[in-house]
């Protein structure tokens, strides 16, 4: 309860109070996923957040999705900043019987980054997964899957905003089978790296998709990655150049000793 001092003018006590509730709730950043089948918003997705982890699943149109999560040190270090997919979710195929080529589209996003502060920052990507082939009816079909990944930071700090100055070169994998195993999806480049605008509070999202092509009468079929997105601050001049200082007395050193060995001759 707020409590108004005799002494002070209603307006200034007023102000007092607003002050009060304003500052016993400070803002939380927004957390959230997207999926997309086909281009296509879903709206089956459940998404749970407890502080900086995130986990979610339900059913697409030609998909489901369980033990989807995200992780995060939000709202970031100095010493670098990361938001992460989790390997723990898996990407089922619902369409296998009647066969066709779909895709899902996953969105991390996470606003209100506080660090690194610097201008310019490096941004970095990694992935990694793998493929899983479930006999069907048609013993001969085949699956294939392309997948890509992509990191941003958006300085509007924007929930799901991908600027394409601020993002990390996109990272592309593909595999395919013809029998029941596992295969791996290997994404190229690996890591993926750029320099890009800084300032803050920033969003970062991660952006991971999945193509699927099936033949009909295949069974379900799987794919899980794991990715993820850092930023930290680009080296500064003043350290690199501490660095060529400490060379300095090695050249001073190998002059000597040249030297040396010129007048022992």
């Amino acid at each position: 309860m707020i409590r108004f001092h005799k002494s002070l003018p209603l307006a200034a006590a007023v102000l007092v109070g607003a002050t009060a509730l304003t500052t016993s709730t400070p803002a939380r950043a927004g957390y959230a996923v997207q999926v997309y089948d086909d281009g296509v918003l879903q709206g089956g997705i459940i998404a749970i957040v407890i502080g900086n982890s995130l986990t979610f699943g339900g059913s697409t149109t030609h998909f489901s999705i369980t033990n989807g999560s995200g992780a995060s040190n939000n709202p970031g270090t100095e010493g670098g900043s990361n938001l992460a997919l989790s390997s723990n979710e898996q990407i089922n195929t619902t369409f296998g019987a009647v066969g066709g080529t779909h895709t899902i589209r996953i969105e991390l996003s996470q606003t209100d980054w506080l660090a690194p502060t610097g201008n310019p920052l490096v941004l970095t990507s990694s992935a990694g997964g793998s493929i899983s082939y479930v006999a069907g009816t048609n013993p001969s079909a085949t699956e294939s899957v392309s997948s890509t990944y992509q990191g941003f930071l958006d300085t509007s700090n924007t929930l799901f905003g991908q600027p394409v100055a601020s993002s990390t070169p996109l990272q592309s994998a593909t595999a395919s089978r013809g029998s029941v195993g596992t295969s791996s999806l290997v994404y190229t480049p690996e890591p993926a790296t750029s320099i890009i605008p800084g300032g803050t509070p920033f969003s970062m999202t991660n952006v991971l998709l999945f193509t699927f092509t099936l033949d009909p009468g295949s069974g379900q079929h799987t794919a899980n990655a794991s990715t993820n997105t850092t930023a930290f601050n680009v080296p500064e001049p003043a350290t690199i150049g501490l660095a060529l200082m400490g060379l300095v007395p090695l050249g001073v050193m190998g002059l000597h000793r040249i030297r040396r060995q010129s007048v022992s001759r």
